[in-house]
């Protein structure tokens, strides 16, 4: 055995020589118009493979069977073979949770509607078998099968073709691959099976979690969440492209473009080749370049392309990848490949962008805030808590929905906490700009990390594995090791030095909160129930949840509309509140399982509510003020001054089931209240009123300052309508990026108790560019002295009830056309509202599928929600897919707070 390794030893010493001096023999691999001209030999260390090897990637879901193992007595041995008898099993397609795939073969039917979830029992005390059968393409000499699954809940035993793979593959962010090549029924059919424990509840596992804000699931996740993948390579297969970009900040006139790839022998022989690669973008010169590698028997090695050695992969004048509202998010293309005799054995493809992000602190009320910047430039991101489906369901349409929304409201940034995984969506935001938050979640074995050796072993993997994924993305902004508070220091330097490992090359956040870690950089101070407006503006106490420094979260409860209510609850739990209702709120005995302090803003603020529809419009009115206040109190105080903020996180974006509390949208992507007043907030230019300083300012959110610009402010008594006040600036500069304080409101006599106040910004054309309507109340809201970490009393609610006083108004008229292309409709509609007295308080457009029917979603529209004073016009456009009309005609519906709903068709 000595005289064998020996002889291994030297032969290998022997390749290694012969390689080296043919690399000395050329260039270091290059080729480009820069580049030298003499070419690199190429290693011809075999093994030949004739013919070419079949270099492919299959996403096997079809064919796959699920069953509880209480119900089967078969060992792993038999199931895993061809032609296994599975007619009792439930037939389900791959990605499916088990959850999913008893839901989808209506075990548990309706579990959304009312209580009904609970009456699923516990499926987490029992194994789940999953079972798929596949054909294998044919091989050739050499070629060799991977086995990958890219996600496992919580841990499983796998089997192909009656062999055991794994005995143990755990955790279920880690990805699993297996080289199969001696097991493959090359091709022909081949089963597999995974025999899948479930995560415990009450997080106590490495896995996905939802801590508070909904119930747990029955399976916890449990199952083949992620994608399940059959790779055909020859001898080498490569791993995990990535490009890292690094700009000569401040200038942006240039970019180092670092190219990294893991290139692996599935062999048991020493094998060499060529990686090569190319970066291609419309318009800009291709740049290519290679490398010879020589990798012993199933080795597994990172190979680096540095500018330093190959000059070509320093960029002139890069086209930038920007966040939306910055610029553009350009995208490159790099193919990489690995070939050896002629022959391609393995070739891989992503898309990158060329940009940096950047860190920096600032101290604001004594503590230390991060905030960011990307290609150079101050970046206030702004966000919600994206929720994956309660049983991780997703198809493209959902994804693309969810990004589509977040643009539409202004923001720019997404978090995930603790929700990994979902790939499609990353790639969405890269492509349309958005940024995202990723990290592990919290209150759960994540942050209390009193670790065996295994979980260890499954939190190191986790990070890896989802960082792998992550970094070859744009769109990653910053990563959190912890949420809320850091692991320990033993566990955070294991994580760091993962992270080093894979060239992460974007800033990170030990944890985000600063209630438990002073320098986190970024706060968790709640609240996270209904707060009045003036909360977020008081930054003199300052109150839980004051708008400084950078939040990482923060939000309370939102009523979604009545119309998307009547879908999962009952007639008879609609009204009065009660279990069912709360039962959609929070989780189980936590502060979160009702929505009192909600309904007490809207019974005190509004006015007593009558029955569910009574309450559903008034709550579409706190939904407004309140969510858009929000988001105007942190971007109204943006970087600079002694309440400087840098970004922050609205918990939640929306939910993973459907719920009464957190979110700017609901479950079923119909926008209320929350969604415009979000939307209107996060206008690239921006008119807000400062519920506390009394103070308007300017929000530009763009690159571009805009110069010339007109603000105004007019108050008016309700009902009359009789202005009380006003004010104009003209001549504005508004700096970008940035925050502009305009005037403060003096204090104004002669105001009823409820009141409105107008604002407009105008261009240099005298365009309205920015139209945002206030109601408040000589009675103001007062915060008391009492608070805890989700909430600070109320001591008096605004007198808001004289909007009950408004004049009813029939005077509205509403025309509609439309546009179809492409499977999709543009609807325009035109409002107008023709009384000469009384204004068109919360007017809502809906096209609904059908006269009167529901509205179709998802749904986007320029504006809604919108306040016509007397003889004012606007024109608004709806955009759809024609396919979600159901085949019904479209018809416009118009509703609001002191008009009658009317119908007209849409031609």
């Amino acid at each position: 055995m000595q005289k064998q390794n020996r002889l291994f030893i030297i032969l290998t010493a022997v390749l290694m020589l012969a390689f080296m001096l043919s690399i000395m023999g050329g260039s270091a691999g290059a080729s480009s118009p820069n580049a030298p001209k003499t070419k690199t030999p190429t290693p011809t260390l075999g093994p030949t493979q004739t013919p070419a090897p079949t270099v492919s990637s299959t996403e096997l879901t079809q064919g796959w069977s699920l069953r509880s193992a209480l119900n089967v007595t078969d060992p792993g041995t038999v199931i895993s073979t061809v032609g296994y008898n599975v007619s009792s099993w439930y037939p389900i397609t791959v990605p499916s949770t088990i959850m999913a795939g008893l839901v989808a073969n209506n075990v548990y039917p309706n579990v959304f509607f009312g209580t009904n979830l609970q009456s699923v029992p516990d499926l987490t005390t029992q194994n789940w078998w999953y079972r798929g059968q596949f054909n294998a393409v044919a091989g050739v000499a050499g070629q060799q099968y991977w086995l990958r699954f890219k996600g496992v809940s919580y841990r499983a035993q796998i089997w192909l073709n009656g062999t055991l793979l794994d005995s143990n593959a755990v955790g279920t962010m880690v990805l699993h691959e297996y080289n199969v090549t001696n097991l493959i029924n090359k091709g022909g059919a081949n089963a597999v099976a995974l025999l899948v424990t479930p995560p415990r509840h009450n997080c106590v596992d490495l896995s996905f979690c939802t801590v508070d804000w909904n119930p747990e699931a029955p399976d916890m996740q449990a199952g083949i969440w992620g994608k399940v993948l059959l790779d055909t390579t020859g001898a080498a297969t490569l791993r995990d492209p990535f490009v890292k970009t690094v700009l000569p900040l401040p200038a942006t006139n240039s970019a180092d473009l670092t190219v990294y790839v893991d290139v692996l022998n599935g062999t048991n022989t020493t094998i060499g080749g060529t990686v090569s690669g190319t970066i291609t973008k419309s318009g800009f010169p291709a740049i290519t370049f290679s490398q010879n590698v020589i990798l012993a028997p199933n080795q597994r090695n990172e190979i680096t392309f540095d500018p330093a050695i190959y000059p070509q992969l320093h960029v002139l004048n890069p086209a930038l990848w920007w966040p939306y509202q910055f610029g553009t998010p350009e995208l490159y293309d790099l193919s990489i490949s690995f070939t050896a005799n002629g022959q391609s054995w393995d070739s891989k493809a992503i898309k990158f962008g060329v940009r940096q992000f950047t860190d920096y602190r600032t101290t604001v009320k004594g503590v230390s805030f991060a905030g960011y910047k990307v290609n150079g430039q101050n970046i206030f991101f702004r966000g919600g808590g994206y929720m994956w489906d309660m049983f991780m369901r997703w198809d493209t349409k959902t994804n693309e929905t969810h990004m589509k929304y977040v643009k539409d409201m202004g923001l720019n940034i997404v978090r995930f906490e603790g929700d990994l995984g979902n790939e499609e969506l990353y790639d969405i935001a890269d492509r349309e700009g958005i940024l995202l938050m990723p990290g592990f979640v919290c209150c759960s074995a994540w942050e209390n990390d009193t670790w065996s050796a295994e979980q260890e072993q499954v939190a190191h993997g986790s990070l890896d594995s989802q960082m792998r994924n992550l970094r070859a993305h744009a769109s990653p902004l910053v990563w959190a090791y912890g949420s809320d508070c850091p692991v320990s220091a033993t566990h955070l330097q294991q994580y760091k030095d993962i992270a080093t490992g894979l060239h992460w090359q974007n800033p990170t956040l030990d944890s985000v909160a600063t209630w438990c870690n002073s320098n986190a950089g970024v706060k968790m101070d709640g609240p996270y129930v209904w707060e009045p407006p003036v909360l977020m503006w008081d930054t003199v106490k300052p109150q839980s949840g004051s708008a400084f420094g950078t939040n990482a979260e923060e939000g309370f409860e939102a009523v979604p509309p009545e119309e998307s209510l009547r879908k999962f609850l009952a007639p008879a739990d609609l009204w009065p509140i009660g279990a069912a209702f709360n039962y959609h709120s929070g989780g189980a005995r936590t502060p979160f399982d009702n929505v009192t302090a909600f309904t007490k803003g809207v019974n005190n603020r509004y006015g007593a509510t009558s029955d569910i529809t009574d309450y559903a419009r008034k709550a579409e009115l706190l939904n407004y003020e309140s969510e858009r206040a929000f988001f105007e109190a942190w971007n109204g105080h943006e970087f600079t001054g002694p309440d400087a903020t840098f970004g922050v996180i609205f918990w939640m974006q929306n939910n993973s089931w459907p719920s009464v509390h957190w979110n700017l949208y609901d479950y079923y992507f119909k926008p209320g209240g929350g969604t415009y007043g979000t939307k209107k907030a996060n206008e690239p230019l921006h008119i807000l009123y400062d519920y506390y300083g009394k103070n308007v300012k300017v929000v530009n959110s763009t690159l571009a300052a805009q110069n010339n610009m007109t603000a105004s402010i007019t108050v008016y008594n309700i009902p009359t309508l009789a202005q009380q006040y006003t004010n104009q600036i003209t001549s504005l500069n508004i700096p970008a990026n940035s925050s502009t304080q305009v005037f403060t409101v003096p204090t104004i006599s002669g105001l009823t108790t409820t009141y409105f106040i107008r604002l407009q910004l105008r261009n240099s054309l005298n365009q309205v560019v920015s139209n945002n309507l206030y109601w408040y109340s000589t009675s103001p809201d007062t915060l008391g002295n009492k608070s805890n970490w989700y909430s600070t009393a109320v001591s008096n609610y605004a007198n808001l009830t004289g909007l009950n006083t408004l004049a009813s108004n029939s005077s509205v008229t509403a025309s509609a056309s439309r546009t179809i292309a492409s499977g999709q409709e543009t609807v325009t509609i035109t409002l107008n509202n023709t009384s000469a007295t009384n204004i068109a308080f919360f007017t809502r457009a809906e096209v609904t599928a059908g006269n009167n029917g529901l509205e179709v979603l998802p749904v986007t529209y320029t504006d809604n929600y919108i306040s016509l004073f007397p003889g004012e016009s606007i024109t608004i456009t709806a955009k759809y897919a024609t396919a979600d009309l159901g085949g019904q005609s479209p018809f416009l519906r118009i509703r609001g707070y002191n008009m009658p709903t009317f119908v007209v068709s849409v031609p």
